[in-house]
């Protein structure tokens, strides 16, 4: 009982603070400011506020509610083809040698919420939808860096 409250607690806070870190991300006009990208045109700031408003509106519902159980399956393959989508974009910052700190909280908020989250997770559907963020991510994220002249 008090791992779930944990659990319910971790899986709201984050999804918050992930919210935060893209609105920052898109005030920012410090060297992240020169990263861009896209997921099927769409800017990735407005994906990653979306993906973590679901998130957060799956770990609002009640526990004992008819939806609890989809809504924990739902949950964790969402974060596993997130975290597939993930390791492209911290691979994309490696490659440009140009890192941001929202981008990579951002990501340390998935990451923290995938593995309190996988405990009852199936593997396979895990590791299926893992794949599939990387092969969506690397079929349509299209990212650019653009120099920053000061």
């Amino acid at each position: 009982m008090k791992r779930e409250r944990a659990l319910k607690a971790v899986n709201i806070v984050l999804p918050v603070v992930g919210i935060g870190l893209e609105i920052f991300y898109g005030i920012c006009d410090t060297a992240c400011s020169s990263l861009q990208g896209t997921f099927l045109g769409l800017d990735l700031k407005w994906i990653g506020i979306l993906f973590v408003a679901v998130l957060l509106v799956l770990a609002l519902l009640p526990a004992g509610s008819r939806w609890a159980s989809f809504a924990r399956h739902l949950r964790i393959l969402l974060l596993s083809g997130a975290l597939g989508g993930e390791t492209l974009l911290v691979r994309f910052q490696i490659l440009h040698d140009t890192y941001c700190p929202f981008c990579l909280a951002f990501g340390a908020c998935i990451l923290i919420l995938f593995i309190v989250n996988f405990a009852k997770a199936h593997r396979y559907l895990v590791l299926g939808a893992f794949l599939a963020g990387i092969a969506a991510f690397a079929l349509f994220f299209e990212g650019s860096v653009i120099p920053l002249y000061r």
